[in-house]
C-alpha cells in the first residue's frame, strides 16, 4: 500500500467512524462537515491559498478552559511534526475585544519567543482563575510582568510596527478561516478542526490532525522528514 492511499484510508476511516453519530457530535456552528451524499466529515474545508499549505495554525483565546487543557499537550505535539509542517500558535482575533490579546501575545513573542509557553499559563491563570479580563490589556501586561518582561521592552515590542502587522494578519487568517470555536487547528490552510469535531476526543483530535498533515504532506510534495 503506498502512503498515499495509506493516508487515505486513515481519514476515511475516521469519517467513516463518525457518520452514523454526527447528529451528537456537538459541532455548534461549524458549516461544511457534510458532503452532498450527506457523509459527515469531522472537518471544515477552507481556503487560505499556497501561502499557508505549509503550516498548522492553533486558534486559540485566553478565556476558553479547553485551550488551557490542551496547550501543553498541543506544544508537546507539535514538537513530533514533520520538519516540512510548520507550526504556530495564535490567538483567535475575531472581534475588538480580543485585539489586545493578539497584540501582547506577538508583543510577547518578539521579546522572545521562548517564553511564549510561560506567558501561556500566566494569562491562563490570570483570566480564568483570578477572573481578569480577557479584553483587557491590562491583563496581559501583568502577565507578561509576572513571568519576568521587562515593562520597558515590552511596551517597546507593542509600539513595533511589525507587531502591529501581525495582528492584521492574524484577524484576516482567522476570518477567512472562518474560526468561531476555540482551540481549531487550520491545517495547511486548507482544514479546520476542533475537539467538537470528533466528540471531545483529544487522543482522535491528534490522530485526526496527523492524518490530515500527512495528506499534506503528500498532496503538496512536501519533504516528509521527522525533527
Amino acid at each position: 500500500m503506498t502512503r498515499k492511499v495509506q493516508v487515505a484510508a486513515i481519514v476515511a476511516g475516521i469519517i467513516l467512524g463518525f457518520a452514523s453519530s454526527a447528529a451528537f457530535a456537538g459541532l455548534n456552528g461549524l458549516d461544511g462537515m457534510t458532503d452532498n451524499a450527506h457523509q459527515f466529515k469531522p472537518y471544515r474545508r477552507v481556503h487560505l491559498g499556497p501561502k499557508y499549505q505549509d503550516t498548522i495554525i492553533e486558534a486559540m483565546v485566553y478565556e476558553c478552559p479547553f485551550c488551557r487543557a490542551l496547550n501543553n499537550q498541543t506544544l508537546r505535539w507539535a514538537d513530533t511534526l514533520p520538519s516540512s509542517i510548520h507550526f504556530e500558535q495564535m490567538p483567535a482575533a475575531v472581534g475588538k475585544p480580543w485585539i489586545s490579546m493578539a497584540q501582547s501575545y506577538f508583543a510577547v513573542a518578539a521579546v522572545d519567543p521562548g517564553i511564549l509557553p510561560r506567558f501561556d499559563s500566566e494569562a491562563f491563570h490570570l483570566v480564568q482563575d483570578d477572573h481578569d479580563s480577557y479584553s483587557d490589556p491590562r491583563t496581559y501586561a501583568l502577565a507578561a510582568e509576572k513571568i519576568g518582561v521587562r515593562p520597558a521592552d515590552y511596551l517597546a515590542a507593542m509600539r513595533y510596527k511589525p507587531i502591529q502587522q501581525l495582528v492584521l494578519q492574524d484577524i484576516r487568517v482567522m476570518g477567512k478561516a472562518g474560526i468561531r470555536q476555540t482551540p481549531s487547528l487550520i491545517i495547511c490552510g486548507r482544514y479546520v478542526i476542533t475537539p467538537g469535531s470528533v466528540q471531545g476526543n483529544y487522543s482522535l483530535y491528534f490522530q485526526l490532525a496527523n492524518a490530515l498533515a500527512s495528506h499534506c504532506i503528500s498532496e503538496n510534495h512536501l519533504e516528509d522528514e521527522t525533527p
